[in-house]
C-alpha cells in the first residue's frame, strides 16, 4: 500500500501558566506500509513554522517515531511511560529536551486513520508544559 491521503494535524500547547495555543493544518500526505509498520509523511508549510521540511510518522505497536529533515531537523519518540532525551543544536547553542508520553494512541487503515499523541515537554529541564498532538486521514 502507498497512497496519497488529505491529512488533518491538531497541535495545541498548554503553558505552565495555563496559557492554550492551538494550531490546525489541512495538507496532502502520502500513507504507505512498510516492515509492518506504517508511515505517514508530509511536508510542513509556513503556518507551521517549519517550511522546507519533511515530517514522518512511524507507527508499529505501541510506539510512535517521528522524524524531521530539511530546514528543521529532530528525532523523537513517544512510547507511553517511556522518557526519550534528546539534545538539539540551535543558533543559540545545545539545548536538551525531554519527551514524556502520556497518550499514545493509534488505529491505521488504509482507508481512514487517527493518531493521538499527548506529552509533557521540558526544555534543559525546565517543563513547557503540555502538547497533544492529533492526526486524522480519510
Amino acid at each position: 500500500m502507498d497512497k496519497k491521503i488529505l491529512l488533518t494535524i491538531k497541535g495545541s500547547h498548554r503553558s505552565v501558566d495555563g496559557e492554550n495555543k492551538t494550531v490546525e493544518l489541512i495538507t496532502e500526505g502520502r500513507l504507505y506500509e512498510k516492515d509492518g509498520a506504517y508511515h505517514i509523511e508530509y511536508e510542513e508549510s509556513e503556518i507551521s513554522g517549519k517550511e522546507g521540511t519533511r515530517t514522518l510518522f512511524s507507527v508499529q505497536d505501541d510506539a510512535v517515531f517521528m522524524e524531521r529533515s530539511g530546514t528543521v531537523s529532530s528525532q523523537i519518540m513517544f512510547e507511553r511511560g517511556k522518557k526519550y532525551v534528546n539534545s538539539f543544536m540551535t543558533p543559540f547553542g545545545a539545548i536538551q529536551m525531554e519527551i514524556y508520553p502520556t497518550k499514545v494512541k493509534h488505529e491505521l487503515k488504509e482507508e481512514e486513520g487517527r493518531l493521538d499523541l499527548k506529552y509533557q515537554l521540558d526544555i534543559d529541564g525546565v517543563s513547557t508544559g503540555t502538547n497533544e498532538l492529533t492526526l486524522y486521514y480519510r
